[in-house]
């Protein structure tokens, strides 16, 4: 009896040992998620997050498999545009410059952090921040252009009445970003030209 015992508490302290090796939920904090690399498989199709269980064997094999940690918390910035309209230098005396401040807020789901890893668009989480970054300023250069358009169309056009549907929609970040997440858009600040002047 004793030493059926003492097996099952090998047996239960390898199998503990075994189970804590290959548990990842534990390695991720809240707010992050993890991608599992293995060298025999490769990028796991499924992300780790904190609070859902997950287990996988390749950790049992040493060295075999890494656990990459990516914020999934929206990232905040504030992206100034400024400019000065073209050939306004042939008009002395006049002031042509534009400036358009936004709060952006943008963030990805977790499984779209494991399709950039297998598109080799990042690789850890400062490229993810990056990436982003990237983003933002495409959406505040092509917010500019869209009200620059706006403003040329008709000079009249109030830069307070403009919604936000309508620029997203016009400026189809989707189209070049597609595994990004617009959460926060707003234009805080804007100095426009006179283009009845101009």
């Amino acid at each position: 009896m004793k030493k059926f015992l003492i097996c099952v508490l090998i047996l239960a302290a390898f199998s503990g040992v075994v189970f804590w090796f290959g548990w990842t939920e534990v390695k991720v904090k809240p707010g992050e998620v993890g991608i599992v690399t293995t060298k025999t498989d490769g990028v796991s199709d499924r992300y780790v997050q904190n609070g859902e269980f997950s287990w996988y064997w390749q950790f049992l094999l040493p060295t075999n498999a890494q656990i990459q940690k990516y914020s999934i918390e929206p990232r905040n910035t504030v992206k100034t545009i400024t400019g000065t309209l073209p050939s306004a230098d042939y008009y002395s005396g006049y002031n042509f410059t534009y400036s358009f401040t936004y709060t952006i807020s943008l963030t990805v789901e977790p499984q779209s952090i494991v399709n950039l890893i297998k598109l080799n668009r990042i690789t850890n989480d400062d490229e993810l921040t990056q990436y982003l970054s990237n983003a933002a300023d495409a959406v505040a250069q092509l917010t500019t252009n869209y009200l620059l358009t706006k403003l040329k169309d008709n000079p009249n056009y109030k830069i307070e009445s403009v919604r936000r549907d309508d620029i997203l929609r016009a400026i189809n970040l989707n189209r070049e970003y597609p595994e990004i997440e617009l959460t926060i858009f707003a234009i805080t600040d804007s100095k426009v030209p006179d283009f009845k002047l101009y």
